[in-house]
């Protein structure tokens, strides 16, 4: 397994931060880096991997990879994505104690991504532009200001999270509630009807957001959700098939097993087996960082 080190992707040994734009993401196997990295998806969809547990990743999610930690991308559909590499240690304006505070609270529950709304990430990528800006062209104090606007990001994507957003971002906020919802009741029985309605959203426009963010339909996007927890599972758990079917929201083993197998290229039982080796066939898609 590759790992990426510091002098490959920081200019200077006294960088703090590099910057990397992926328009649109291209192949690259599982490795491990030298450094933290925080990622900002920008649009399209995908699957996150660290250290071997699957995640889905839409516009807006963001995920924290700490040094040391194995990660690839896969099932890629057109993902631009926005790749913050971040050397806590070297901070010397603000206290590196801070900014690692900061980027664990950006980790998400058990290393899930989370989903910020489209106003967030606007002043995400108007902040990530200043960043690069002033990691790029060094004036004086750029090093101070790179490390402000670093910590002022981290607090942005943090206020981002659904349940910080404030009154005048509610409308904006309905729909990441809504996908946060989906990740932690995928296993029960979804009743779009009643979602659409506890979060205030015409079903219409729930199904146009839901694939304007995902790139997925309302059912594909939790189908999804529900495979990535049973591939943890069947690697994790010693469950059989038609438990974690059931326990994933599936209440047919059979139709869970099909699934699988289309989504996935394998049955779950040759999943299982594999599990030690995460990385996907070759053929299948992945992404640097």
């Amino acid at each position: 397994m590759e790992t990426l080190t510091r002098d490959e992707y920081f200019p200077n040994s006294d960088s703090v931060v590099s910057i990397l734009a992926r328009s649109p993401q291209t192949y690259f196997p599982e490795h491990v880096h030298e450094f933290d990295e925080l990622v900002i998806v920008r649009s399209g969809s995908g699957m996150n991997y660290i250290n071997g547990r699957p995640a889905p990743i839409c516009r807006g999610s963001v995920f924290y990879t700490r040094a040391n930690q194995t990660h690839f991308l896969d099932h890629l559909d057109n993902l631009y994505l926005t790749n913050v590499l971040i050397l806590p240690s070297r901070f010397k304006h603000v206290s590196h104690e801070t900014i690692a505070k900061l980027l664990a609270q950006n980790a998400g529950v058990d290393s899930d991504p989370y989903v910020i709304g489209g106003s967030t990430l606007k002043r995400v990528e108007s902040l990530l532009n200043r960043i690069s800006d002033e990691s790029e062209h060094a004036v004086e104090y750029s090093d101070l200001m790179t490390e402000l606007l670093l910590g002022q990001l981290m607090i942005e994507l943090w206020r981002g999270q659904p349940e910080k957003n404030s009154s005048q971002e509610e409308k904006d906020a309905r729909l990441t509630k809504l996908l946060r919802h989906l990740n932690s009741h995928f296993e029960e029985e979804i009743d779009w009807d009643l979602l659409a309605a506890r979060f205030e959203i015409p079903l219409r426009t729930l199904s146009r957001k839901v694939t304007d963010v995902t790139g997925m339909s309302p059912n594909s996007y939790l189908l999804r959700i529900r495979l990535c927890r049973a591939m943890r599972m069947l690697k994790e758990t010693d469950k059989s098939i038609t438990e974690i079917a059931f326990a994933c929201g599936f209440n047919d083993s059979n139709y869970f097993s099909s699934r699988f197998h289309r989504e996935m290229g394998m049955t779950p039982l040759k999943y299982r087996r594999n599990a030690d080796s995460v990385t996907p066939p070759e053929n299948q898609l992945q992404s640097r960082l």
